[in-house]
């Protein structure tokens, strides 16, 4: 369906922001290939389980930003928002299987690599106005609402997994079971209070089971090893949690110093994903294993 251009129409926005890596933190440039390439898989993970009527809208780096038109007539909408509810909470489930898999299959122990299982998943939810309009081949959204679903990225609740919706937006989600959703507010100095909700899922990272078959834990640890090994020749997109002082020298060095060692480390790899699958998967160790989120969020603060 072709989007009309000419006035606004009536969305629901959605951003999916991947965080967790220190916002402090300096990276080299193993360490940013690699979490760019994680980032990436993490992304990948979200991106798998958007269907109509979700629709991306752009990928923004470590963020997914969708939207859902609001058409149909009230009875189709009813249905619509009970599936945008539940796949919500897909997104969080499927990215803590994705963050399971990698911390369970990578052999790395570069910086990012062992801290895969501290990346969280922020889910932001508004409800408004959005002007569609055509850059050569490509469909952006504009508008004041498309504003602040992305000024809702910087807030004030005090967790590091969450699903905040504006008060705008809770009419047109729809989640099924029971769900606390603790009230708060937001303010910005060029748009004023926004009224939100706010939920703390409790998802945890899933560790892979010793009875998957030995070839399957092989082939997924084969093929992170290759995706992680070869990260510094594919390009990435810049990452809003991390900074680097690397220089495009740097850069291009370790990627060069990468190549030169291809040859002789690809069999070498191949020993050390051979005695990592053969290992018992060890249990990931997070601080709030066995923790139970209160609903302000203060249990968690802002970790």
């Amino acid at each position: 369906m072709n989007p009309r251009i000419d006035a606004p129409e009536p969305v629901l926005l959605i951003i999916a922001d991947i965080s967790g890596y220190t916002r402090y933190m300096t990276a080299n440039a193993k360490t940013l290939a690699h979490s760019q390439a994680i980032i990436t898989e993490l992304v990948k993970a979200i991106i798998k389980q958007i269907e109509l009527p979700l629709e991306v809208a752009k990928l923004e780096g470590d963020a997914v930003f969708l939207f859902c038109r609001k058409e149909g007539g009230v009875r189709q909408w009813t249905e619509t928002k009970k599936v945008i509810g539940d796949k919500l909470f897909t997104f969080f489930r499927m990215f803590s299987e994705k963050v399971g898999e990698l911390s369970q299959f990578t052999t790395c122990t570069c910086n990012a690599c062992t801290h895969i299982e501290k990346l969280r998943l922020k889910v932001v939810v508004h409800s408004g106005e959005a002007l569609f309009h055509r850059v050569l081949n490509f469909v952006e959204l504009a508008g004041v609402d498309v504003i602040i679903v992305h000024r809702l990225l910087k807030n004030s609740v005090a967790a590091d997994q969450y699903l905040l919706l504006t008060e705008a937006a809770r009419d047109d989600v729809e989640f099924s079971g029971e769900k606390y959703l603790q009230k708060s507010a937001e303010t910005y100095e060029d748009i004023g209070q926004i009224k939100t909700l706010v939920y703390l899922p409790d998802v945890q990272p899933e560790v892979a089971s010793t009875e998957t078959a030995f070839m399957s834990r092989f082939e997924k640890s084969w093929k992170l090893f290759c995706k992680l090994w070869f990260a510094p020749f594919t390009s990435r997109p810049r990452l809003t949690h991390t900074t680097s002082n690397l220089t495009a020298a740097a850069r291009i060095g370790f990627a060069s110093f990468t190549l030169l060692l291809t040859p002789i480390y690809l069999p070498v790899g191949t020993m050390f994903v051979l005695f990592h699958v053969l290992r018992k998967p060890t249990q990931l160790h997070r601080p709030d294993d066995g923790h139970e989120h209160k609903s302000d969020g203060s249990c968690c603060g802002g970790q």
